[in-house]
Parts: C-alpha cells; structure tokens; sequence
C-alpha cells in the first residue's frame, strides 16, 4: 500500500508547485469571477467549477488559492482511477501509472482550475460506482450510482452523454432494474435546483449550447477535430489504443462493452458536431479514463506478450517525459524563457493599471480580459457585449450598477472609432480611452410600439416608433443619452450571410426614468441599402459612441427583404 499512496503524494505536491507557479489561464479568472457569487448554475457552465475554486481563493495568496480545490480534485481523481484499475502492485502498479501519467488531460487538468477537473473526478466515480452496479444491482448500489450522476451534471453538461452512451449497450437490462431507476430518479432529484435556477433566468446555458454555437460549416472544423483527438490522447499510444479494441471470443463483459460503445460514441458525437462549429479538444477530455482501462486490460489478462507490455510501457513514459518538459517551461520565470511565456497576463495588466490610474476599467466584449485585469490588479473590472459578441455571465449580474454615472477606464477593441489610444495585452492590439460619465445600458428593454412589416425593401424609409424601458431591477435611477461617449439606438438586421446594424435618426428624449416605458423616436427610417433579398430577423440595441449595438436588449422580428 505504501507505493500508491507515495505516488499519490507526489502527484498532489507535483500540481500544488505547478498551480503555484503557472500563470492563469483568463477561463480560471472568470471562473473566479464566479466563486465570488456562489449560485445554483451560471451563464455557461453548472457551479462545480465555482464551488472548487471557493475552497482557497480566500485564505491562500494568487494562483495557488484559486486552484487549490482542483489540485484536491485531480489528487482523489488518481486515487479513484488506481480502484478503476482493480487497486494494482508492484509491476501492474509501475505499468498503471505510465498509462495514466501519460495521459495529457490529467496532467492539465490535475491543476488548472476549469470545469473540465470536477468532471474527470465524477466520471471516474462514476465509473466505479456503474461497475459495482452492473456486478451488484441492488437499490444501495443505484442510489451511489444515482450520486455520481449528479455529480457529473452539476460538474459539465457533456455529462448527460457519458451517462447516455455509457449505458446504452446494458440499456435493456437496465430498464428491469429497480435500482437503476432509484439512479435516474434519485440523481434528476439531486439536480433540480439547478434547472430550477435555469428556469428563474430563462434558461440560459441551455439556449447558448444548443443554438448559440452554430456556424457556417467549414472543412477545417472537422479536419481540426480529428487531428486533435490523434494528439490529445498522447499520439504514441494510439497503435496500443486501437488493439484495445480487439475482441476475444465471446460477448466482452457489460461494463468492458460500456466502456468501448462510451469511447465511439463521444469521438462520434463531437465528430458529428464539427459540422455546427469548432469543437474544443478538451471536450472529449473524460475518454482519458475509458482508453486507459481498455488498454491496461488488455495488457493485463488476454495473454500479452512481456516484450509488447514493455513496449507500450516505454512509450508512455516517453510521453511523460515529453509532457513534464512542458510542465517545467510553464514554471520557469519569463526572463528564463527565449520565447514569449504562454499565458504570461500579469505584464499588460500592470501597464494597463498604470493607465487607468485607480478607475474600473471596462472592457468592450471579453469577458476573459475584464475577469484577468481584476484577479492580477486588484482593481474593479466589468465588461459589456455587443452584438459582435456572444453573451456571459457578466450579462446576468446587474453588479456593475454601482459604475453607473462614473468615470471608468474604457478598454476597446481595436476597430473602436473614438478617440482613444492604441494598447497591447499580450495577443490582442486594442484601444483604450477615459470616459468621464459612464452609462450602464445593458438593462434597458426596446421595442416597437407598431411592427415593422412582414416584408421591406432596402434603401425605403419606414415609420418606426421605439420605446424603451428601464427596469426598477437595474438598480439604475435615470439613464442619460448625452453623457460622456452617448447612446444611440441601432435597428440590427440578421440574415443566412451577413448581420448588419444602422443608426436610427430621430431620437426624441435625452434620459430614461426606472419603471417609466418612453418613446425614444417617432420618426421614418431607412432601411440599409445592403440588406439582401430574403429572410431576415430584426432586433434592437442601443451602441455607445463608435462601437456596435449591445446584444440581447429587444426580442426578434421575423421579416422578409424583396428583390
């Protein structure tokens, strides 16, 4: 017992050094961002990810507090995949942990504080706890399993599909089963305070993964997804993957058959998902543990020779070794390095400070920007996004009210057309300038008061009457148009080849009053001469000074553009 529980140790003080010394990546500060208002879910993900970065942000300095849960997490993940193995010794054990060690994802994922760490610790818990059901299918034995479920979807929403193609061979089996329906009823009750949370906010992880990922569909998507899914899981072990696979006679027993239709069925979903958009290497991130335990029983008890054991042992370590230089150059001081250190935020952030001179700095459409300039300055930080954009959580908290009517440091994209002055994060040119008297819009509601028609033509004048409305909610007394850059409302078109936006001409008031619907202009408007003939889905925003119109603040009016 003495060997796994040292391995163990040194795993967990190998990630505790590397989680120290490793800058953030911008996704960990914004899920810091979310540790900071502990909730049922967020825009993008469910709240594991937050509830793991709460357990050090507060009493452990820097990048260390903020992963330490994940440190915790990738630790018992090894102890759990050790029992996955059937609990190895001596040579098994040595030939156990090449496998696992050689496995990328562990390795990032033993100490990078995302989602992706409570979902690899839940699925190889779910693993186990599937195992003993299928071995013992008794109501105690669901009810464990039923937990792990849980777990899994409060961790990632891919979840859903672990759980699905997991059972899907054993499915008929299964469905007789008093304890597996104790595992799904139990674990859907466990998980209600979550959708309950989507319900209150109108569901918006749900909307922005299942429709707000569509792109047109290129050949790079899918050629990109196969040639990470050869790299990802270590591309000298592939040859030792694909022999895994390999059936002796007979039927392979359930949880062997889970673990191979588990494997297809991810590559073949995610492969399928290529055709809506870019798929994210990490995404299939959890297949680590059912590739290991494939090829780690097939060496162990279908007769493989010592020379291809040693063979396959070899070339994991050699990925080790490739993947611990890698490590090690994450680790080392910038001065060391003789290329530009990855994720090296602190620099910018500190020129960037200086600058804003103690103001909020807000940042045009990067949430992953507003959340690294707060975590390494200390100072205030908020984002707002516009239709060039897609929308985050930053867009459900109403926090920033407290900015409102105040000078802040505004950072831009570099295409803002204002007065401002070129800056430099460490990948992205952009533009910053100070603005004396900020207005926070993004609460404020639009609409018709008399529809447009179904059918327009481009470049004809239409009457249009806009009301806007402030919500009491906002926590914003009275919004101004004319303050600082100004505020202009914008008729945004959408269609299959292009998304346009135009100033509307006319606006009839100068400021909003909370709970007061007002007419902001009555007045005839032009439609954009670049509309193209076809369908066409119209929505409402107000821009600031030289940038697009904000997303998300009208509903959509489905029309059509003539000839």
């Amino acid at each position: 017992m003495r060997t796994p529980l040292l391995l163990l140790l040194a795993w967990f003080l190998v990630n505790l050094c590397q989680a120290a010394l490793t800058p953030l990546d911008a996704d960990e500060t914004y899920y810091w961002m979310y540790a900071r208002v502990l909730d049922w879910g967020y825009y993008d993900h469910p709240p594991a990810v937050a509830l793991l970065v709460s357990v050090g942000k507060d009493w452990l300095p820097g990048a260390l507090g903020l992963r330490l849960g994940h440190v915790l997490a990738g630790t018992l993940t090894m102890a759990a995949t050790w029992w996955l193995l059937d609990r190895p010794r001596g040579h098994w054990l040595a030939v156990a942990a090449a496998l696992v060690f050689a496995q990328p994802f562990l390795n990032v994922y033993g100490f990078i504080a995302t989602p992706d760490g409570p979902l690899l610790l839940f699925t190889v818990l779910y693993l186990l706890a599937y195992r003993r059901f299928l071995n013992a299918p008794g109501l105690a034995n669901g009810a464990l399993w039923g937990l792990t479920m849980t777990g899994l979807l409060y961790s990632k929403y891919h979840g859903v599909m672990l759980i699905f193609f997991s059972v899907l061979p054993n499915l008929l089996w299964l469905l007789r089963q008093p304890g597996a329906w104790v595992a799904a009823l139990g674990g859907a009750a466990l998980y209600v305070p979550h959708l309950w949370w989507q319900y209150a906010h109108d569901f918006p992880s749900f909307r922005y993964h299942l429709s707000g990922r569509d792109d047109p569909y290129r050949v790079s998507f899918t050629l990109g997804y196969l040639l990470n899914q050869a790299v990802i899981f270590s591309p000298l072990l592939l040859a030792a993957y694909w022999r895994s696979w390999r059936r002796p006679g007979g039927s392979p027993p359930p949880f062997l058959a889970a673990c191979r239709w588990l494997v297809a069925g991810f590559l073949l979903f995610f492969l399928y998902t290529t055709t809506k958009g870019h798929t994210e290497a990490q995404w299939t991130a959890l297949l680590s543990f059912p590739l290991v335990y494939l090829v780690y029983r097939r060496l162990r008890d279908r007769g493989t020779s010592e020379r291809e054991v040693r063979r396959v042992v070899r070339l994991a370590w050699a990925t080790v070794l490739i993947l611990s230089l890698a490590r090690v150059a994450l680790m080392l001081p910038r001065e060391w390095l003789p290329f530009e250190k990855p994720f090296d935020h602190a620099p910018w952030v500190e020129r960037l400070a200086e600058r804003a001179d103690g103001l909020p700095v807000y940042v045009q459409n990067s949430y992953r920007l507003a959340s690294l300039y707060e975590f390494y300055s200390g100072e205030p930080s908020w984002t707002f996004t516009d239709v060039e954009y897609r929308r985050n959580q930053y867009d459900l908290w109403v926090k920033d009210s407290v900015f409102h009517g105040t000078p802040v440091y505004l950072l831009g994209q570099k295409n803002w057309d204002w007065p401002s002055r070129p800056f430099r994060t460490q990948t992205r040119d952009m533009r910053t300038a100070r603005v004396a008297d900020f207005q926070v819009a993004k609460s404020v509601r639009l609409s018709l008061r008399q529809p447009l028609p179904d059918t327009v033509s481009s470049n004809v004048r239409y009457p249009i009457t806009l009301v806007a409305e402030l919500p009491v909610a906002s926590g914003i007394d009275t919004l101004w148009f004319n303050r600082s850059l100004g505020l202009q409302p914008f008729l945004i078109a959408h269609q299959p080849e292009q998304m346009l936006y135009w100033e509307l001409e006319g606006l009839a008031v100068d400021h909003l009053v909370a709970g007061r619907p007002t007419v902001l202009l009555t007045d005839n408007n032009k439609m954009s001469s670049r509309l193209l003939p076809g369908p066409v889905s119209f929505e409402l925003g107000l821009a600031y000074g030289g940038m697009p119109p904000l997303r998300g603040m009208s509903g959509y009016v489905e029309g059509w553009v003539r000839e």
